[in-house]
């Protein structure tokens, strides 16, 4: 059971960060809110789901401004990527979203927004098909465990 609830976990990461990167491209993009303010606001609203410490944690670095954009991530990545529920190919493709974060115009980073959104859409198709397929052979396999454990008690 707990393995199902992993990979629906990693389905509804995924998708809340699409909701996130929709976010992202009006703070920015739209209303011309600085990348560290758009990350504050996704850490005081109830925007960030699990990737509010990441987000909190980007724009603390970029508000010390100790860091430019896509190392702040990539640090803020590694320091949280434990706590969120992904694949190794989640964690990569963050880390690469991280690289083109904040290095361009309005209208280059609406393009990279975009484009990040596409990749995480069918990551999420993947995760949402796996954890349709694998997650109900883990929940069937341990119903029949249980139901093994039973007729061995008897």
């Amino acid at each position: 059971m707990k393995c199902s609830a992993k990979l629906k976990a990693r389905q509804l990461a995924l998708q809340k960060f699409r909701d996130i990167l929709l976010f992202l491209e009006n703070e920015m993009c739209v209303m011309g809110k600085p990348l560290n303010k758009a990350f504050e606001s996704l850490g005081k609203g109830n925007y960030g789901g699990v990737w509010v410490p990441l987000f909190n944690r980007s724009g603390s670095l970029l508000q010390e401004q100790i860091l430019d954009a896509g190392n702040a991530w990539r640090i803020a990545l590694e320091e949280t990527a434990a706590a969120l529920p992904l694949a190794q190919e989640d964690i990569d493709l963050l880390r690469d979203f991280g690289e083109l974060l904040g290095k361009s115009d309005r209208d280059m980073q609406h393009a990279v927004l975009a484009m990040e959104k596409e990749k995480v859409s069918a990551l999420e198709r993947k995760a949402k098909e796996e954890a349709e397929t694998t997650g109900k052979l883990y929940r069937n396999l341990g119903a029949l465990l249980g139901a093994a454990a039973v007729i061995l008690l008897i």
